[in-house]
């Protein structure tokens, strides 16, 4: 996998800025990971590739995602930018070529969660968050929490998103919800 390939291939379809966003996220997910035993080729790759999707129009994603099966709920028909994760997963492996399935995944979730989610797919949904462009109100405190335990970030970052959609009066992706009740179950697990 050559990186600056795929650098070039997303420069030339995203926007200036998703394109500076996505190598932020590059460099948060690696600095993130330091000391971690995580395939570092796989992680930049999932990490400049999660919003391939993202400049999408919304009609363009509902489109691709009914054409191939890819809606799985109401919450994603009504929100359609809930789409750019799987969608860009679809694409990356259509189009470029990824047949990575630890790759595909990190993408294909990166905003709602799974449960189940491997250390990949944690490290490029928390860098997604955190980056040094992210100025919304609480990142500081969940980058702070990132620092000391990615558990524990990952556990805030999915109630910051669930109070954000339900002050919005948005639909929950139930994807969200079962991502947060299996890490909250696995957290037990392990302090037992």
């Amino acid at each position: 996998m050559d990186f600056h390939y795929y650098v070039n291939i997303l420069k030339s379809r995203v926007s200036l800025a998703r394109f500076e966003h996505s190598l932020r996220v590059v460099e948060k997910a690696v600095s993130m990971t330091e000391g971690l035993s995580l395939d570092q080729e796989k992680l930049r790759l999932a990490a400049l590739l999660h919003d391939y999707a993202k400049d999408m129009t919304e009609q363009e994603l509902l489109a691709l995602a009914g054409q191939y099966g890819i809606i799985i709920c109401e919450a994603e028909k009504r929100q359609p930018d809930l789409l750019h994760g799987p969608v860009g997963a679809f694409l990356c492996r259509r189009d470029l070529k990824i047949e990575d399935e630890a790759i595909l995944r990190a993408i294909y979730y990166h905003t709602t969660g799974s449960a189940g989610m491997s250390l990949l797919d944690k490290v490029v949904f928390l860098a997604d968050l955190l980056e040094p462009g992210r100025t919304y109100e609480g990142v500081d405190e969940l980058r702070r929490i990132c620092e000391d335990d990615l558990d524990e970030g990952l556990l805030a970052a999915f109630d910051g998103t669930l109070q954000y959609v339900l002050r919005r009066k948005l639909l929950i992706h139930p994807l969200t919800v079962q991502a947060r009740n299996w890490h909250l179950l696995e957290m037990d697990n392990v302090e037992e």
